[in-house]
């Protein structure tokens, strides 16, 4: 590694601002800075494994679930156990999520009992329970600009929209892969854009990202609502339920390519975990079998097309193809 000189990065950060990432990844994690991290405590109360982890937004509570069913919340710079509450969930807990706005009171889990459990923290009571996934609960998401809103995904291949609000208690189909992809699929991970929330990354089986544009879904399914004639059903009124332009994907170029090569040697390429960067520029992706990508989402190269396998011609015989987005 070539010597640092902070003072010339420093001022080149200032009147180049393409430097300022470059500036950023080189002082955050440098050898000085690795070699000083040590253990600084051990948080003890599970008695099971621990799953999932989620920080609040001020950054001073720790939320964590695991394997016996329990959520602990935590004091993690003075090492204290605040607070232990049963869920309800009757599997391991695989995802917890603090609710925006909620001024930490409210935590959404899920589990592999199929199960999402909104808890009221000061009451340690489970207030609301839904039970309309029909496999296991594997992410939770939240968005600051809908504070009574989350969103879940599910190894029963579909991502299902919540609202707090709604008399009815009941979530609906966000975005059903089953629909794209085959009744195999499964959707391990989902993240909200930071900066715009409107933007919902999805990973799911297979080697391609994808990310919605919620509002578009919304508006598509609204407008086909009003127009729709009772007693009359179109192709696209049953089974178009994302509109075209709602999403891009985001695939590592070889993938494609190689993915017939992992199927046959039983190596299945699965993104487990997908995170935005704070400013909602950059998309990180971890391929399960595979390895982790960066995905820049500002500088989008020529998208590709690549055909389909024929059992996925159309019933007019005719090519379909999908367009990909490669950030590699």
């Amino acid at each position: 590694m070539e010597p640092l000189n902070i003072t010339k990065d420093i001022i080149q950060r200032q009147i180049k601002e393409r430097n300022t990432l470059q500036f950023e990844r080189r002082y955050h994690v440098i050898d000085p800075f690795i070699k000083r991290l040590g253990l600084e405590c051990e948080l003890e109360g599970h008695s099971g494994c621990v799953n999932c982890l989620e920080w609040n937004e001020k950054g001073d509570l720790l939320a964590s679930g695991s394997d016996d069913q329990h959520a602990i919340l935590w004091d993690p710079f003075s090492c204290k156990k605040l607070l232990t509450m049963h869920t309800g969930h009757t599997a391991n807990i695989f995802t917890v999520k603090f609710l925006p706005h909620s001024n930490d009171r409210t935590l959404i889990t899920g589990a592999a009992d199929s199960k999402v459990h909104v808890h009221d923290l000061t009451v340690k009571e489970t207030v609301h329970m839904f039970g309309e996934h029909t496999n296991r609960v594997k992410r939770i998401a939240a968005a600051p600009m809908w504070p009574n809103t989350f969103w879940s995904a599910a190894e029963d291949g579909t991502v299902r929209q919540y609202d707090l609000r709604e008399s009815s208690k009941r979530s609906q189909v966000l975005v059903d892969l089953t629909e794209y992809c085959g009744q195999h699929v499964e959707a391990k991970c989902l993240a909200i854009n930071p900066q715009n929330n409107n933007y919902l990354a999805v990973g799911a089986s297979g080697p391609f990202v994808r990310v919605y544009d919620i509002r578009m879904i919304h508006n598509h399914r609204k407008a086909a609502k009003q127009s729709s004639i009772p007693g009359l059903h179109t192709f696209c009124d049953r089974y178009k339920s994302v509109p075209d332009g709602a999403v891009q994907y985001y695939v590592a170029g070889h993938l494609p390519v190689k993915q017939p090569d992992y199927n046959n040697r039983l190596r299945v390429l699965v993104a487990t975990y997908v995170a935005f960067n704070p400013d909602g520029t950059e998309l990180l992706v971890n391929m399960g079998g595979e390895q982790v990508y960066l995905f820049d989402l500002t500088n989008k190269q020529k998208p590709y097309t690549f055909l389909l396998p024929k059992k996925c011609h159309s019933s007019t015989g005719e090519l379909l193809s999908v367009c990909i987005i490669c950030g590699i």
